[in-house]
């Protein structure tokens, strides 16, 4: 449509028809010259601008959008025609829009440009479609979805309160216990051994040997539990650490790269962090296939990465996991983990070229 079919020396009866032609679309349209008169609206429009009363022309789209005296300024109200006039092709806006009863409604609006025969600009074609249902759903989940996060990050804080008390259990009680029995059973085979007693010596070294494999593992799960240098030194030291301990049991390369991160970061983010570099490791032993991984930790511009990058036979990020009920889950309590601390998690993957796990936080 051009210009010249609104010129104001158009005929009734041509003017009446081009009403009818726009009447008979269910969505609401206006047309708007440059000066921002309404020129020209179908029932829709007037409906739903009016909510229903009469409106008549000439109007400015400022005062039936926003009910304001001057132009919008382009910022608390993005402006359509000045939009279109700047970049020359049609745009999609979603605004407020106020209805004359009071009622607020969000809009999405789909503007023209409207040229004249010599191609000159001279307004603009408006569509618009009430989304304020989607707007309010759109709120509702980001509201459920900032409310799961924060659910996320208590529930990871009392995971960690519950594994530094399950830790300081296993040492303060069956570590000490064990110890003492260790030094008794110590005590009573050297008096068996004065005593000239083959039998009970060799069932108390066997006892001693028991005792100290389990004393081992008690440690062992202590570490995984809370692992004491993650508190002492940081998070490259912790993931040097645990990389040692992983490829002992798993006969799987780790190369931690990385310097140490100062200042540190907050306790809670280097905690979000290990954790997420274990479940990827974990995931790695069960699933990829791997003879190798690289966990890098680097700094810059106040964003702190950590990529932990395997040689395994990879999948799909968006179907491949599907059929591993616990990767899937794992993937998840990553993503999760990451987003209750503010940051990302994305993971790259391509079948027979490896996964990246990429946590991004922000300082």
């Amino acid at each position: 449509m051009t210009s010249d079919v609104l010129s104001p020396g158009e005929t009734d009866v041509a003017r009446a028809f081009h009403q009818s032609i726009i009447d008979g679309i269910v969505d609401p349209i206006m047309v708007i010259d440059t000066d921002y008169n309404i020129i020209l609206m179908n029932r829709a429009a007037q409906a739903f601008a009016s909510a229903g009363k009469t409106q008549s022309l000439p109007l400015f789209c400022y005062q039936l959008s926003h009910h304001l005296d001057v132009p919008c300024d382009g910022e608390a109200h993005p402006c359509p025609l000045m939009q279109v006039r700047e970049l020359g092709r049609p745009v999609t806006v979603v605004h407020e829009h106020c209805q004359v009863d009071g009622e607020t409604r969000m809009v999405e609006v789909n503007a023209a440009p409207l040229l004249g025969s010599d191609g000159s600009f001279q307004g603009i074609i408006e569509s618009m479609r009430d989304v304020t249902e989607c707007h309010h759903a759109q709120e509702a989940l980001r509201r459920n979805r900032d409310r799961l996060r924060a659910l996320t990050a208590q529930l990871a804080e009392v995971s960690e309160g519950e594994r530094q008390r399950l830790s300081r259990e296993l040492h303060d009680q069956v570590g000490q216990n064990l110890t003492a029995l260790g030094i008794n059973l110590n005590i009573i085979r050297a008096e068996i051994i004065l005593a000239g007693s083959a039998p009970l010596i060799s069932r108390l070294d066997d006892s001693l040997s028991l005792v100290e494999q389990t004393t081992e593992r008690i440690r062992d799960v202590m570490a995984d539990l809370r692992p004491p240098v993650l508190d002492d030194y940081g998070l490259v030291a912790a993931l040097n650490w645990y990389g040692r301990q992983f490829g002992q049991r798993t006969n799987i390369s780790i190369t931690i790269e990385g310097t140490v991160l100062s200042p540190r970061l907050v306790p809670r983010v280097e905690n979000a962090l290990f954790r997420i570099a274990q479940e990827a490791l974990v995931n790695v032993s069960k699933h990829a296939q791997a003879t190798g991984v690289v966990v890098t930790v680097q700094e810059h511009g106040g964003i702190v990465r950590m990529v932990v990058a395997d040689d395994g036979v990879g999948f799909d990020p968006i179907y491949g996991a599907e059929s591993d009920g616990n990767q899937r889950w794992g993937l998840i309590t990553m993503t999760e983990r990451a987003e209750a601390e503010g940051g990302r998690c994305r993971i790259e993957s391509d079948a027979n070229r490896g996964t990246r796990v990429v946590v991004e936080i922000d300082r």
